[in-house]
């Protein structure tokens, strides 16, 4: 199928999803049942460029931690290729960038386009682990899509090279709303960031990234 443009893409998985009879919240964002969610990672995690090519995707969540571009290509490709989703034991979610310093109206969008998604890819039996991210505070609602007390993953590659306050204060302020049962790291922790989660004493579990884990293998074998 063919999809010209974000919006339109939003507004047909919007009516699958009503024709479906899924709930939406009072913003207009869909609300995910506690029965779709994973409770735990697991064992494996690869990113969306992956989807054609994981070798264990049966032990593999699938997540989206990733260039926009390859979110989008992902995207319009959603009905067609909505059988390969099934094959993983799980998935992140997608991850439609909403930064920071976006307008208000364009991180809403985009979030709301991932959740969508993601809602449309659990219709087909696929379960998730929610998607952590949001933009800045006025975006902190669309949190109220999942559960409390939730297994979330979120992804860390690309902001964990510099310490920044508001960063960790939206942090901190994001793990009080939802108070996960679990924070799934993928990608380097901060000790920062791992002080927070060890004050408010939230569980968290810190996956390399496939990247990282590729290199490990390479070092593996060289040395074998």
């Amino acid at each position: 199928m063919k999809i010209n443009n974000p919006y339109e893409l939003a507004i047909l998985l919007r009516s699958k999803l009503k024709a479906a009879k899924w709930t939406f919240n009072k913003y207009g964002f869909p609300v995910f049942p506690k029965e779709v969610l994973l409770d735990d990672c697991p064992p494996n995690v690869e990113p969306i460029q992956r989807i054609n090519c994981c070798k264990h995707p049966q032990n593999t969540l699938l997540c989206s931690f990733a260039n926009d571009k390859f979110i989008v290509c992902r995207l319009k490709r959603i009905f067609d290729e909505l059988n390969l989703y099934s094959k993983f034991a799980g998935f992140g979610g997608f991850d439609l960038s909403p930064r920071i310093r976006w307008s208000f109206h364009r991180q809403k969008f985009n979030i709301w386009l991932s959740q969508l998604a993601t809602a449309f890819i659990c219709l087909n039996g696929q379960k998730i682990l929610p998607n952590f991210r949001t933009g800045d505070f006025s975006t902190l609602f669309t949190l109220e899509s999942y559960p409390q007390n939730s297994t979330f993953i979120v992804g860390t590659l690309g902001c964990s090279k510099r310490y920044n306050p508001l960063h960790a204060y939206l942090f901190k302020t994001k793990l009080l709303l939802t108070r996960p049962s679990q924070l799934i790291i993928y990608g380097p922790l901060r000790k920062e960031y791992k002080k927070i989660l060890e004050d408010l004493v939230i569980p968290y579990n810190i996956r390399d990234d496939f990247r990282k884990n590729s290199f490990k293998e390479s070092a593996k074998r060289r040395a074998a």
